[in-house]
């Protein structure tokens, strides 16, 4: 796992990301899969505007922070690359309750229903002093998610 966050779109535009970063997270990939690695990359903020690049950096997963629209990034990477993430950390899972949990990670699932390449996920690090009870919240409604089998 890589996370890049000086390539996010709040430090540089999508230009200057397609020809400053996006060679060199590619090189990254690339040199995991030689060494036999799966590769995640995750950079954070709203990376909306720059999706196709990262899908372009031919990493096995991305983990997107919980600013980029959900939406989008179902449309932009489908089920090519496993994805996760977009479940705000701080004011969802620290300062939520389990019930607001339930409700953000059940938004995000019913957006991906038809896809097996979501995992639920906070869209960056989970505060260490996170609520037991809400990590187990997240936990319980991606277990009781309703997966559509015709997509596997």
């Amino acid at each position: 796992s890589n996370g890049d966050s000086p390539a996010g779109p709040a430090m540089i535009s999508p230009d200057m990301y397609r020809r400053f970063a996006l060679p060199y997270e590619q090189k990254i990939v690339e040199t995991a899969h030689e060494c036999g690695l799966p590769y995640m990359l995750h950079i954070c903020g709203d990376t909306t505007v720059i999706l196709d690049a990262m899908k372009e950096t031919g990493a096995d997963s991305i983990e997107l922070d919980y600013g980029t629209d959900i939406q989008k990034v179902h449309d932009v990477l489908g089920n090519d690359c496993v994805f996760s993430g977009c479940i705000d950390p701080t004011g969802v899972l620290l300062q939520g309750t389990p019930e607001l949990v339930r409700q953000k990670a059940q938004e995000v699932l019913d957006i991906y229903a038809d896809s097996p390449s979501y995992i639920v996920n906070a869209g960056c690090a989970v505060p260490t002093m996170t609520p037991e009870e809400n990590l187990r919240a997240l936990v319980e409604t991606a277990h009781n998610a309703e997966i559509k089998t015709d997509t596997l």
